[in-house]
């Protein structure tokens, strides 16, 4: 079943407020969720049901895949603010990964995670990038490609589905620009999550 980015965005921002510090600052860094979608037009659907822990096997597996990348570019935000990710953390951004069935043979994997602003950096030598642009080289060179109990979902496309949208902490509101967020004055509002909406960006690679 297909899931919309601001359900999960909204859960993961449900469960980084109970980490939220109690100092407030008055400007803080606009939080950015990503998700990205991969496709298997040649998945052999049938054999999903022979693994019942299936869900769990996608997401070690795509986690796997985004720490190989984090290691050389950093694409994996921070859990809480002023700490950076560690290279080695058991996590990725608060990683979700569900997968769907397209059509006959077609599988899709859905990732979602908070990540770094662009441009990002290369952890070995000076230079930049996108989240967008790192996640699709890896997919073209075959770091999606498993071959653990997902190899049944084949080779995926080349074609990368690619969206971002930015939101505050509770008790905070987005700024115009939507990069930046501003505490609120009213302590009523503290327990609403702002969505940038008008900022919601869509990448599709090209095949």
């Amino acid at each position: 079943m297909k899931y919309r980015l601001s359900v999960l965005s909204f859960t993961f921002l449900a469960i980084l407020s109970t980490t939220f510090a109690a100092s407030r600052p008055e400007v803080k860094d606009a939080v950015r969720i990503v998700r990205f979608q991969v496709d298997y037009p040649h998945a052999q659907v049938d054999r999903i049901s022979d693994y019942t822990k299936w869900t769990s096997l996608m997401r070690k597996s795509v986690l796997a895949s985004l720490r190989f990348i984090n290691k050389h570019w950093n694409i994996c935000a921070a859990m809480e603010e002023g700490k950076p990710e560690k290279k080695d953390s058991v996590d990725c951004g608060k990683l979700q990964v569900t997968g769907e069935i397209v059509r006959d043979n077609f599988y899709r994997i859905n990732a979602t995670f908070i990540a770094e602003r662009d441009p990002i950096r290369n952890t070995n030598v000076d230079a930049t990038s996108t989240v967008f642009g790192v996640v699709q080289i890896g997919l073209r060179g075959g770091i999606f490609q498993y071959t653990n109990a997902l190899k049944v979902l084949g080779k995926p496309s080349s074609s990368l589905a690619f969206e971002e949208a930015f939101f505050c902490y509770p008790g905070y509101s987005l700024s115009a620009s939507s990069e930046k967020c501003l505490l609120d004055a009213s302590d009523s509002s503290r327990r609403r999550v702002r969505r940038a909406t008008k900022t919601t960006k869509k990448h599709k690679s090209a095949v």
